[in-house]
């Protein structure tokens, strides 16, 4: 019986590791805490509470020992209909968003976080790029309206700091910040509005697992608009790539007709 016991527990820790790793908390992963939860109480149900009951009760199967106990004594031990339906709540919602078509709406999710982080950079970006900008403009501006003592000392300043020009860095890095914040903030629209496609999902999940490639395209995906097609998103991977397209892009393009080469599908 001991020996049973040990190999049950021994088992049920098994369990409990390989349970643990495949729940791992990772950013394009549905919420498994309700889960993880539930697995862990009905595993020490199953696992360390049945040891601890195997022991004490085969302690009156002994030979030569009479200990007559409570019928109630095993309640506390007892997998309740309670602990049951938490987990298999928690189990079913587990499964139904684990299905590769679930798990592209989490990363899809996820990559509109990354978009806006990028607006947020290119925003910041700017903001430094304008404000170079304006020191210059700002000499200028003393140059325009000080007096005299006010237009010396704004030249020997513009030279002694190289602020007698506005610098083509400066240019190019106020320019590109636009850019960039107008390309985060369209695919970021893009991402969010193609997700409610169902289409879109099967697609993307039928690239993946066609190719074998599951764990590369949630570990190294990256998204992109299509430079000769503004209405598809280019989903890269190391070993694959998918493009797709959405009648959403029209439901919400804020002027579709004046800046696109293709019309959505």
């Amino acid at each position: 019986m001991q020996h049973l016991n040990i190999i049950m527990i021994t088992l049920i820790l098994s369990l409990t590791l390989l349970l643990s790793l495949h729940v791992k908390s990772q950013e394009n992963d549905y919420d498994m805490t309700d889960l993880a939860n539930a697995t862990s109480d009905i595993n020490y149900t199953i696992g360390a509470q049945v040891g601890d009951f195997s022991q004490w009760s085969q302690e009156s199967m002994l030979d030569g020992t009479t200990i007559i106990y409570n019928l109630a004594d095993d309640t506390q031990y007892h997998l309740t209909s309670a602990q049951m339906d938490t987990f298999n709540q928690a189990y079913a919602d587990g499964l139904v968003n684990s299905t590769p078509e679930a798990l592209t709406a989490v990363l899809l999710n996820d990559m509109i976080d990354v978009e806006q982080g990028t607006y947020d950079d290119q925003k910041e970006a700017l903001t430094d790029a304008a404000k170079e900008i304006a020191t210059v403009t700002e000499i200028a501006d003393k140059l325009v309206n000080g007096d005299q003592q006010t237009k010396i000392n704004a030249e020997a300043y513009a030279t002694e700091n190289d602020l007698r020009a506005i610098k083509e860095s400066s240019r190019q890095k106020f320019n590109t910040s636009i850019s960039g914040m107008l390309e985060a903030s369209i695919t970021k629209n893009m991402i969010e509005g193609y997700a409610q496609d169902a289409v879109v999902i099967d697609v993307i999940a039928g690239a993946f697992m066609a190719t074998n490639t599951v764990m590369d395209f949630f570990m190294n995906t990256s998204v992109s608009i299509d430079e000769l097609t503004p209405t598809q998103l280019n989903l890269d991977w190391e070993q694959h790539n998918v493009g797709v397209e959405s009648f959403m892009y029209g439901v919400y393009a804020n002027d579709p007709q004046s800046t696109l080469e293709m019309t959505p599908r």
